[in-house]
């Protein structure tokens, strides 16, 4: 079952208990029987409540994913194994537009002039993507293909002359 986890961040204001009033994410203490007791929150200025759940990664860092489903099956586990899946999508996505269209090469500071370049970076992308699926080969071997027919055939017709008279 995918579904998609967005995370908090640790100065969010929620409200594991309507008697508590909001407090932010990290001033709490969230031991695991808190977290399994608690589950279902109230975000300030969300009109709905929200299922959170506390995964701590080896290195420390802290996710705070959160859905508005409430099944049972949705256990700290599924919510991991989503956000790893997640977090795996958005890296590979941002390393091959970034390799593969040369989007790090974009100089632009200012987010309004980032737009159309970026914008140009995905719709290149895409084709790429879609043709590799296609082929039921990897994004690096397309384009390493849509050039190679080219240098072949530069190669094969060069037209520069050698000096060898020595």
């Amino acid at each position: 079952m995918p579904f998609r986890t967005p995370t908090l961040k640790s100065n969010r204001l929620v409200s594991p208990r309507k008697e508590e009033g909001h407090v932010h994410l990290d001033d709490t203490d969230w031991t695991p029987e808190r977290l399994k007791t608690v589950g279902v929150i109230k975000l300030k200025k969300v009109p709905f409540k929200v299922k959170l759940f506390k995964l701590v990664a080896t290195n420390g860092d802290i996710d705070w994913p959160v859905t508005n489903g409430f099944d049972n099956n949705l256990t700290a586990q599924v919510a991991q194994k989503a956000n790893d899946v997640h977090w795996q999508v958005g890296q590979q996505f941002r390393r091959e537009i970034k390799q593969l269209t040369g989007s790090e090469k974009c100089q632009c500071r200012k987010a309004r002039s980032q737009r159309n370049p970026l914008a140009c970076c995905y719709h290149a992308w895409i084709p790429l993507k879609v043709k590799a699926k296609e082929f039921k080969t990897t994004l690096y071997q397309i384009r390493q293909n849509l050039f190679y027919g080219h240098l072949k055939t530069g190669l094969d017709n060069t037209k520069i002359t050698t000096y060898s008279g020595i």
